[in-house]
Order: C-alpha cells, then sequence, then structure tokens
C-alpha cells in the first residue's frame, strides 16, 4: 500500500513538474517582453497658440514588437511651462495591449505667441478725495488665458492715502505658462477742483516696440469736459520725456488751464519694449 502510495506521489510530482514547464515555456512565448517606441522628429514643432491639442501629434510615430503600429495610441500626457516666453516642452506617452509604457519628448514654438500685457481702465490721476485701487485701475490680458487681471500683483508702491503727490507702483502679472511682466507706473494725486477741465483719452496705457515712430499723442485725446460740459475750444499743453529709442515706461501729460485758472491734468502712459 504504501509503495503504490509513493509511486502515486511521483506521478503526481512529474505530471506537475511537466505542466509548469509547458507553462514557463507558453508564457515565455506569448507574453509580450518588448516595450513600445515612439519617435520623435528633431526639429521643434511650430503651431499656433489656436491651434487643437491633435496638433501636437504631427510627426509623432509608435510601434511595438508585439503589436505593431501604434501610432493611433500616442496621448499628449503633459505640457511644460515655457522654457522661454513661447517655447516648452511636450510629453508624449503610449501604452501597448500588455500595459507597456513609453514616453518621450519634444519642444514646441508656438508661433503667434505674445506675452502677457497690462491695460489701464482709467488715467492714473487721482483727486485727493478718492480712493485710489490700483486693481480696479490697472488689468492684464494674455494671448493664451485672456483677462488675467485677477492675477495682477503689486510688489510694492509708496502711496499714501488722501495726501497729494506723485506715487510709484511696482506690479507684475503671470499666465499659466510662467511668462511674468512687470510694469513700473506712477500715480498723481491732486486737489479736488470741481471747475477743472476732465481730459478723457481713447487709451491710458500703450505699448511700442523700441524704435517706433513717435505717436500723435494729441489723437488719444477723446474729449474735454469741464462739470460735464463738452470744451470745443481749448488750449492743450503736451508735455513727455518719450524716447522710442530706449526701452521703458513713459508718461505723457495732457494740461489744460481755464482763463480762470482751473488746471486739467491726464496721463497717458507709454511702454516702450525691446
Amino acid at each position: 500500500m504504501i509503495k503504490i502510495l509513493q509511486k502515486a506521489i511521483m506521478i503526481l510530482f512529474a505530471v506537475t513538474f511537466v505542466a509548469f514547464v509547458a507553462f514557463s515555456i507558453a508564457d515565455r512565448i506569448t507574453t509580450d517582453r518588448t516595450e513600445p517606441t515612439i519617435t520623435v522628429p528633431q526639429e521643434p514643432l511650430k503651431i499656433s497658440i489656436h491651434d487643437p491639442e491633435e496638433k501636437m501629434l504631427a510627426g509623432i510615430t509608435a510601434t511595438d514588437g508585439k503589436d505593431g503600429d501604434i501610432t493611433d495610441k500616442v496621448i499628449v500626457e503633459s505640457v511644460s511651462k515655457f522654457i522661454r516666453p513661447g517655447v516648452c516642452m511636450v510629453t508624449y506617452a503610449v501604452m501597448d495591449n500588455d500595459n507597456h509604457v513609453a514616453k518621450a519628448t519634444r519642444t514646441l514654438e508656438y508661433t503667434d505667441y505674445t506675452s502677457p500685457e497690462f491695460y489701464m481702465r482709467r488715467v492714473l490721476v487721482y483727486s485727493v478725495e478718492e480712493e485710489m485701487d490700483i486693481h480696479e485701475a490697472v488689468g492684464a490680458r494674455d494671448c493664451i488665458d485672456g483677462d488675467i487681471s485677477d492675477k495682477v500683483t503689486v510688489l510694492a508702491t509708496d502711496y499714501v492715502e488722501n495726501t497729494p503727490g506723485v506715487f510709484n507702483v511696482s506690479l507684475q502679472v503671470s499666465n499659466s505658462m510662467g511668462d511674468t511682466i512687470f510694469l513700473d507706473i506712477t500715480v498723481h494725486v491732486e486737489g479736488n477742483e470741481t471747475m477743472a477741465p476732465q481730459i478723457a483719452l481713447k487709451k491710458s496705457l500703450i505699448y511700442l516696440k523700441k524704435g517706433d515712430q513717435r505717436p500723435d499723442f494729441e489723437s488719444f485725446i477723446k474729449e474735454v469736459t469741464i462739470d460735464g460740459v463738452v470744451m470745443k475750444d481749448y488750449g492743450m499743453l503736451i508735455s513727455t520725456n518719450f524716447d522710442s529709442n530706449v526701452p521703458g515706461t513713459y508718461n505723457v501729460h495732457y494740461y489744460i488751464t481755464t482763463t480762470t485758472g482751473y488746471e486739467g491734468h491726464s496721463i497717458l502712459t507709454v511702454v516702450v519694449e525691446e
């Protein structure tokens, strides 16, 4: 009886061993141990900021030793923040049928990207009785994110409430891609004279490139009023140290003095960029 049991155990062990070997061989034959490969062109990809994400896949191919061509499975995994304005890195990923993942990166250049810009909702001349609110006066817009006024930050200011004078304000804003711009402006706080001319401008802030032709600053005047009544005839003095050959921020001052001695003052801020 014992011999029969020993023989049965030996037979069972042999069968199990053979099954294990067979399974191991089958597993080696059927299991995909190859990794997929993503092929990325060496030259940077150039697209518009308005192009859909699918455009980022242009020129990308992927293959797998078992599954063959799997280009249609490639996805855009992530887009980095800018390395420099308008240039970032795209990371691609692909997975084969056995859940093996491959990744690759490529440089992406937006051909029509421009850095964010500040804009002004009003002239930065305040009555001494007004409350200055820079976030109400200054906003920012971006070609990718749209209006980013809520991201405008005041870095520094020497403004003193209810005090006449000229005050400095330093601002910054960043878009979602990490492009940060700065703006140094001056705020004028003056006496409250109800009969002083009010000089409204078509724009309160403009951007120019270095070397641009000097604008016709008088053309920025929208209207001049006194106590709500539009003035048709007035003498205007325009004063500025503007130099389009030197990047920086400039103020263009508009002055009107009435025959009764009341003076109106308005400011156009001009930013000259490289």
